[in-house]
């Protein structure tokens, strides 16, 4: 009896040895790392994209011109915006290049970044100034050169019946290394922003890589911590990708050669708001070929 007993425990094993190497009917499937690797970093990206103050957030991007904009939920402000807790929270003052902001009696509305009567900092001069009410804030950018406030409400339609975003399934031919090419000192490139702005930028690498049979090239603008930034453009923009192509966020050139990752393309923040300003892939960046990864066709 206990040689059988051990026979059944010995057969026992060997069969769950080969469920964990072979796909056998019952059994769960061995996951590949690059898929496990790809959801991780889908999942975060997607964490990201809902939080707080996310993408997903943006109800509104005012530009400014001189005089007072005020705001709150009542018909009488010059910004209406129905979930501001009181008919008038404020006003931002404009006068040039100057913004204050000036709250309303009894306003509940707090100012980050700055102290009231004194003027605030856009976004490109650093931390931007925030004017927040509950779930809703206004915030100091500055975009093709003029004032604009961009406003954000954590209970907007889009976060709260946001699906996910669609993956193309991970395919290892589309992971490539680049080689970084000389470009002279100070050279630019125009960028053309959703809005039709165009900016010259600086360029941080050249980007030479072997894909579809021949040699491509990108163009990397910088990106934090030493990482590049692609704004690039496929063959399946349009159709099974956004229209307005996607971003790539690399990491910092390793001796002259930095790895192209496409499986972690991703939706710009047009994909999902009308107020953002999302730059477009500059000519140079139209692959004309059709780059099937990373992320598909916004669901929201």
């Amino acid at each position: 009896m206990l040689s059988k007993i051990l026979d059944v425990g010995t057969m026992a094993a060997a069969f769950t040895a080969c469920c964990l190497l072979l796909p056998v009917a019952g059994c769960t499937k061995r996951v590949d790392p690059a898929d496990e690797a790809q959801a991780a970093w889908h999942s975060e990206r997607i964490a990201k994209l809902c939080a707080p103050d996310g993408w997903l957030t943006l109800v509104g991007l005012h530009f400014l011109s001189d005089g007072e904009w005020s705001v709150g939920s009542g018909q009488a402000a010059r910004l209406r915006h129905a979930t501001c807790s009181a008919p008038l929270l404020g006003s931002f003052m404009v006068q040039g290049s100057t913004v204050r902001w000036m709250p309303a009696s009894g306003s509940n509305a707090t100012l980050e970044n700055a102290q009231t009567g004194e003027p605030l900092v856009a976004d490109d001069s650093g931390q931007p100034s925030v004017v927040r009410d509950g779930a809703i804030s206004f915030a100091l950018l500055r975009r093709n050169g003029q004032l604009a406030l961009r406003v954000r409400d954590n209970a907007s339609p889009v976060r709260i019946g946001f699906k996910g975003i669609a993956l193309a399934p991970h395919d290892p031919a589309l992971v490539v290394m680049a080689r970084i090419e000389d470009v002279p000192t100070g050279q630019m490139v125009a960028i053309t922003n959703v809005l039709g702005f165009v900016e010259a930028q600086p360029v941080a690498a050249l980007l030479a890589f072997e894909l579809g049979g021949a040699t491509r090239r990108l163009v990397a603008t910088k990106g934090s911590n030493g990482r590049l930034f692609v704004v690039f453009g496929d063959a399946t923009n349009g159709k099974q990708t956004y229209g307005g192509g996607r971003f790539l966020d690399l990491p910092a050139p390793v001796d002259g050669v930095v790895e192209i990752d496409f499986n972690r393309a991703i939706n710009p923040p047009c994909a999902f708001t009308a107020w953002a300003t999302c730059p477009l892939p500059p000519e140079m960046n139209r692959l004309p070929l059709p780059v099937l990864a990373g992320e598909l066709r916004s669901t929201h």
